[in-house]
């Protein structure tokens, strides 16, 4: 009994020894464009405009750790500009052509997140096709109006910035990623490109009396790089 304990222990200890030992980090960088819009309530399907995709910025700083040749974990921080866009308008005609006059906006929000990623590759030393899901935990941190008046033209945009609190924005989102991406060796480390989609499930908007059920969804695509070590 105790020879076999023993056994079990020294192979469990050979086991582990030997995964970490094969283990390896690396350390990257990636940068590219979002495009995000929410979820829109069935409260406010008659009283508000439609919820339209808005542009924002992603990225990120990460660290990844091998467990096997196909098998990795990704854990990030990363910068991202979520929110939608809004239209509301009609148009007069002028001399038979129709003149739109209106306004479009667009809600901005600065998040910080922190996914975590479980990454299975597949491929050679040379390229990989590779797969990435997990949760996400973010912080808005601040929020900006941007509102761009049309009256034939374009006007200069107005931005005001947005105070969370006083509207009971939650500033704590939880969401769920999953990806897939391209990595190619170059010099000492890899070129990637990714692409994800992002869905969150925390309500924006938690007031006592109003319970939106709106909540950020948003797809991005980005170039990086990353060095082994």
């Amino acid at each position: 009994m105790k020879m076999s304990r023993w056994f079990l222990l020294t192979s469990l200890a050979l086991f582990l020894s030997v995964g970490f030992a094969s283990a390896q980090w690396a350390v990257g960088v990636r940068g590219g464009a979002y495009m995000g819009t929410v979820t829109k309530p069935e409260l406010l399907t008659t009283i508000t405009p439609e919820f339209k995709w808005s542009p924002g910025v992603s990225s990120a700083v990460f660290a990844e750790y091998s467990l096997s040749d196909n098998v990795a974990i990704r854990p990030e921080i990363l910068f991202q500009q979520k929110g939608f866009q809004m239209r509301e308008g009609t148009s007069v005609s002028m001399g038979g052509f129709p003149v739109p006059i209106g306004v479009r906006s667009a809600y901005r929000v600065n998040y910080v997140e922190t996914p975590v990623l479980l990454k299975l590759s597949t491929g050679g030393e040379g390229a990989q096709l590779y797969a990435i899901a997990g949760p996400s935990v973010g912080y808005a941190t601040n929020a900006k109006l941007v509102t761009h008046p049309q009256a034939i033209l374009d006007l200069r945009p107005i931005r005001t910035n947005v105070n969370l609190d006083a509207i009971n924005y939650q500033r704590f989102e939880f969401s769920a990623v999953a990806g897939a991406g391209l990595s190619v060796k170059a010099g000492a480390g890899d070129i990637i490109a990714e692409a994800r989609y992002q869905h969150g499930f925390t309500r924006l908007v938690d007031a006592p009396i109003v319970r939106a059920n709106a909540r950020n969804q948003g797809v991005s695509v980005s170039l990086g790089y990353k060095i082994p070590f």
